[in-house]
């Protein structure tokens, strides 16, 4: 037998052997970082996520603060800490007084603009109110309302404004009316307390007691003192005034053009436009927050 060749294949096949012990051990360990690897990859993925990714509370905070109309969507509206409904009644019925004799009021359209607002109005958040509305000849373009369930549309405005947009101005103003917004103006003025006296003792539209306080509002209209609204204000009618005229059946994109209007005739001349543009959000904050607004309804929330 050939022993040197024996012990030259058995060397051969050790040596085999062991290269393929290191090629195994080579293989465990790079598996082995690989998998550690892998494992720190997914981890500071994950941590990175959980940094860059806001929180549910962070996401419902940021849509909080990007939404104009957060302050109004729970808000409940009631004449607690005002005058009573009663005396706002009497208040609205002595300011209408005084409105007849500032503006020529006409029954020019006045059908039309009774036909689209009590259609609103019944859809409006105060549905009770027995609302009165009243066309003022003027080559203003306008739209107001006063306590009591009164709301005024200029002539200019109606051959302006379809049923459509109409509606989103009747809606707008009534929105003003459904929270209270001139009596709590009403509330912050000097003369509240005299006036909220003699509109409790009033018991007829004569007399000295309504003479009085005829003297009173009729300079409180003069001075815009209970038809002129804060921004705030503005923004809360836009809101009621856009929800309330799609439940009356009314398309919302109403709005979107009334004030696309409103931006045009304020360009080629201002002078045209009354209160119903002043010391209010500009219209393009005024179309987006509308345009968001109406996204919102679509989507059911």
């Amino acid at each position: 037998m050939n022993f040197q060749g024996m012990n030259a294949s058995e060397s051969l096949r050790k040596q085999s052997m062991n290269r393929s012990i290191v090629r195994i051990f080579s293989a465990l360990i790079v598996g082995a970082a690989l998998c550690f690897t892998t494992e720190q990859s997914l981890a500071l993925i994950q941590s990175s996520r959980n940094v860059l990714a806001p929180s549910r509370a962070a996401t419902a905070s940021l849509v909080q603060f990007d939404d104009p109309y957060s302050d109004f969507r729970n808000a409940r509206y009631s004449n607690a800490g005002l005058l009573s409904e009663g005396d706002e009644l009497k208040l609205g019925m002595q300011l209408h007084r005084e409105v007849t004799k500032k503006f020529n009021l006409t029954n020019v359209g006045l059908d039309r603009v009774e036909r689209v607002g009590q259609r609103c109005a019944k859809t409006s958040l105060r549905p009770n109110m027995l609302y009165k509305f009243h066309v003022v000849q003027s080559r203003e373009i306008n739209g107001f309302s006063l306590p009591g369930g009164h709301v005024y549309i200029t002539t200019a405005l109606l051959r302006l404004a379809n049923d459509t947009e109409l509606a989103s101005v009747l809606a707008h103003e009534i929105g003003h009316i459904v929270a209270r917004h001139s009596l709590k103006t009403l509330q912050k003025s000097q003369e509240y307390d005299e006036i909220a006296k003699s509109i409790g003792e009033l018991t007829g539209v004569a007399g000295s007691t309504a003479r009085d306080i005829g003297v009173a509002l009729g300079q409180m209209l003069g001075s815009q003192l209970l038809t002129a609204h804060s921004r705030d204000e503005e923004r809360e009618a836009d809101f009621l005034g856009v929800r309330g005229m799609a439940r009356a059946g009314f398309d919302p994109q109403g709005m979107i053009t009334m004030f696309q209007k409103l931006q045009r005739v304020e360009e080629q001349d201002s002078s045209l436009l009354g209160t119903l543009f002043s010391d209010h959000p500009d219209a393009g904050e005024r179309i987006e927050n509308t345009r968001s607004e109406i996204a919102r309804m679509r989507r059911g929330r």
